[in-house]
């Protein structure tokens, strides 16, 4: 529950102009972190752990593909703002 605000402060902070360019690289290092924490344990719940249907899995393999599109959109606004 808190997570999303919290997500959602660090990358306006890390895409802000306004912020120093420290305070920019470590928002992005830690929204990277969580991103990439999220996307291997969605992951793991789809290819490691036995014992799960096929729906159970299917829907992880989702989750993770959408966490992963995320991601990639966050990554590309950062890097079309820093271009211009």
């Amino acid at each position: 529950m808190w997570v999303n605000p919290l997500l959602q402060e660090l990358i306006d902070a890390a895409q802000s102009e306004q912020t120093s360019r420290a305070i920019r690289i470590v928002c992005t290092i830690l929204v990277s972190l969580l991103y990439l924490i999220g996307l291997a344990c969605l992951f793991l719940l789809v290819f490691v752990i036995e014992g799960q249907g096929l729906f159970i899995r299917g829907f992880f393999l989702v989750m993770g593909i959408i966490v992963l599109a995320d991601y990639l959109k966050f990554l590309k606004a950062l890097v079309r703002r820093k271009k211009p």
